[in-house]
């Protein structure tokens, strides 16, 4: 018996306030009919995904959203190098840009970090696309936002440093996943030196160097793979080095659950 989504459509809310970095499920369906939203939620399987696990292989194209974790979209090359093509988080959609191309486009697409994603099959939203108008609108949207996005973080990539981005990416997974402790979010991390040097174009040399340069810059602290963001300082830092989009100015943790004093962690939390 296939698990369903964690879903419960709440009261409209406007397109206009959707935000790629943080999109609910529900915001799609309300955009629906209720006979689409039925479809959708009946078909849709949700996956648990650990790190390094495969959600699907190159060739089989898949349409999923994200409720947990990263994912990276790669091709390989003809020498067997993987090609990073993009990275999707918490709140956003995987393989709506493949709807509309030959199947054998599509990406490979893995967990980097763990995930909690909803797959469709393929077949089905792509047949809900070509003869639902509300759907077709929505998953433009979606696409818009997507291509935005990818174009304001390519720009980053190109005009901060090394270091900056890295500290970018630990910060938002800690905002998504991070335990709140004295001093700052724990986290247990979750990418491999591997993957980090994939998402920034850089050799894994170089993210290790990064990882040096933000303990001395005070906005982490390491022990192995124990690590804890500083959220006071991390947004300065971010905002100095010019790579503060996409994250909070502060980080409102008052919802979130402290990680009891007796805990086993290495770092001084």
């Amino acid at each position: 018996m296939k698990p369903h989504s964690p879903w419960n459509p709440s009261p409209q809310i406007p397109m206009h306030t959707w935000s790629l970095s943080a999109l609910d499920i529900n915001r799609l369906l309300e955009c629906l009919s209720p006979s689409v939203q039925e479809i959708l939620k009946a078909q849709g399987r949700y996956k648990t995904l650990r790190t390094g696990e495969m959600a699907s292989s190159m060739g089989e194209p898949l349409v999923a959203y994200v409720h947990k974790g990263w994912f990276k979209l790669m091709r390989f090359t003809e020498y067997g190098d993987e090609q990073l093509i993009a990275v999707r988080r918490k709140g956003s959609f995987i393989g709506l840009e493949t709807l509309t191309h030959p199947r054998n486009a599509a990406p490979e697409v893995v967990a980097i970090a763990p995930g909690e994603i909803t797959v469709w099959p393929f077949e089905l939203v792509q047949d809900l696309v070509e003869r639902e108008l509300e759907l077709t609108r929505c998953f433009l949207h979606l696409l818009a936002d997507q291509i935005e996005e990818e174009s304001n973080l390519r720009y980053l990539n190109q005009s901060t440093r090394v270091p900056a981005r890295l500290a970018r990416v630990l910060y938002l997974y800690a905002l998504e996943e991070g335990q709140p402790t004295k001093k700052g979010l724990y986290i247990r991390m979750p990418f491999t030196q591997y993957d980090l040097a994939l998402l920034l174009g850089v050799r894994r040399e170089t993210v290790s160097l990064s990882l040096t340069e933000l303990e001395c810059e005070g906005v982490i602290q390491r022990t192995g793979k124990d690590v804890v963001v500083d959220t006071e300082r991390m947004p300065r830092f971010l905002a100095s080095e010019g790579a503060l989009y996409g994250c909070p100015k502060t980080a409102d943790l008052s919802s979130r659950i402290p990680v009891a004093a007796s805990s086993r962690l290495a770092v001084n939390i």
